[in-house]
């Protein structure tokens, strides 16, 4: 089949979206597949980016922003200066954000998640690319931002997608997150019906968003979780990242979204054993890294534990597996709504090393609780204080009271290339059936 997967985020970004665009590209072209990526034009490459592979091709479109967001983003990265401390820990400067990311962080918009978005111009350019091709036998457009989709529903419009996928990494119109911005909302709303009308196969990444995605299509809607790549950790320097100190780390990498998640319990916790056993409690360290470490120093300061978080900015991805693989316990924060259905591709390297996963906040019925619980890795301790500190007396004194029996062949099922391969086996047979007999 000729394959367009159409979506914004692709390496050398280095998120979540691109791991998984990048994966599907991969593994389809390893199945015999002819695949062609359409993405955006990408700033030149930093160190430690991801890289793509030669078996498919990638055509990035290059799309104008305006001036007045440049300008707004450049203010942005001058508020919130960051000073380091000798203690290790950090300390964040109070500046006052921006006009753009107040009004991101209300409502969504600038943030690949709702209308209006820095990639709204990608969208023309884009399609006059298409025009220029034959037509695809399946287009794929991954979303966020939703602009994949606005592309996805032209191509279907001018004959140029014979089968047409819709992959919802994230909601839109209904995101656990982001509200919107009236009018825009409006907007969304209309487009995001005519996309699930139009559509001919529907995925995302829970069970619990692809149930509110049926009741809005009659389009078949089928999960293909986030996974993990068994190739990367085997890439690794084979050396400990963490100095040989005694000390006993817990690690959380990525990001921290203080509207939905509070971290609040686990900070409470290491207070608390730090009063009752400060000896024990001094040998302990919750290593952060990833977007909203400010928050994280933060809650460390109020909670008086500042000198037993080690918290900082995002680092290159190599040196994130390797605190993951070689933490002692590893931290998920989980979502305030046990509705959300949430499940981070955190999660999927996480379940991949042998750290227990120590599950904080959120409901034990929530899906990110249920998936730890369900394949062996650890514990959901919610935000009962007494438990976490349980378990953090545990992790310090008898290790061995955490350990769990992992389901390998569970896990296994949770690798890129098979959640890829699943996704191409739903195309093929729905590709197959819009065929004329």
């Amino acid at each position: 089949m000729r394959v367009l997967l159409v979506s914004p985020c692709f390496p050398p970004q280095d998120n979540i979206a691109s791991l998984r665009a990048c994966a599907f590209a991969r593994h389809w072209s390893d199945a015999g597949e002819e695949v062609a990526v359409l993405t955006t034009a990408k700033d030149e490459a930093p160190a430690g980016s991801l890289g793509t592979d030669d078996q498919y091709s990638v055509a990035e479109i290059s799309y104008d922003v305006p001036l007045i967001f440049r300008a707004l983003r450049r203010r942005e990265h001058q508020a919130g200066k960051v000073i380091a401390q000798n203690t290790g820990s950090i300390a964040v400067a109070e500046g006052k954000p921006g006009p753009l990311r107040r009004l991101r962080d209300r409502t969504g918009v600038f943030s690949a998640v709702r209308m209006p978005d820095l990639t709204d111009g990608w969208v023309k350019p884009a399609i006059a690319w298409c025009r220029k091709q034959p037509p695809w036998d399946v287009v794929i457009s991954s979303s966020g931002p939703y602009t994949a989709h606005l592309v996805g529903l032209e191509l279907e419009r001018l004959g140029l997608a014979r089968c047409w996928v819709t992959d919802f990494r994230d909601l839109w119109v209904n995101n656990h997150l982001y509200r919107g911005l009236f009018p825009f909302t409006l907007r969304e709303r209309v487009l995001q019906r005519r996309c699930l009308a139009q559509t001919d196969l529907v995925t995302t990444v829970s069970e619990e968003l692809a149930q509110t995605l049926r009741s809005q299509t009659r389009a078949n809607v089928e999960v293909v979780y986030n996974g993990f790549d068994p190739e990367e950790a085997e890439s690794l320097p084979q050396s400990r990242i963490f100095p040989d100190d005694g000390n006993v780390r817990l690690v959380y990498t990525g990001t921290l979204y203080r509207d939905g998640q509070n971290p609040a319990p686990l900070l409470e916790a290491m207070r608390t054993l730090r009063q009752d056993n400060p000896d024990l409690a001094g040998r302990l360290r919750l290593v952060v890294v990833g977007r909203g470490y400010e928050s994280w120093a933060n809650l460390a300061r109020q909670y008086e534990v500042a000198e037993l978080v080690e918290a900082r900015e995002a680092v290159e991805r190599p040196e994130a597996l390797r605190m993951q693989r070689d933490a002692d316990a590893l931290v998920l924060v989980d979502w305030n709504d046990p509705k959300a259905g949430v499940l981070t591709g955190k999660l999927f390297e996480y379940l991949s090393v042998r750290a227990p996963i120590l599950v904080v906040g959120g409901s034990a019925e929530s899906a990110m609780a249920r998936m730890v619980g369900k394949v062996g890795r650890g514990f959901h301790l919610g935000i009962d204080v007494q438990r976490i500190i349980d378990a953090l007396t545990s992790l310090l004194t008898a290790p061995q009271l955490l350990h769990t029996e992992p389901n390998h062949e569970r896990i296994a099922s949770f690798t890129r290339r098979s959640q890829s391969l699943r996704l191409l086996e739903m195309i093929r047979e729905t590709a197959g059936s819009l065929m004329p007999a």
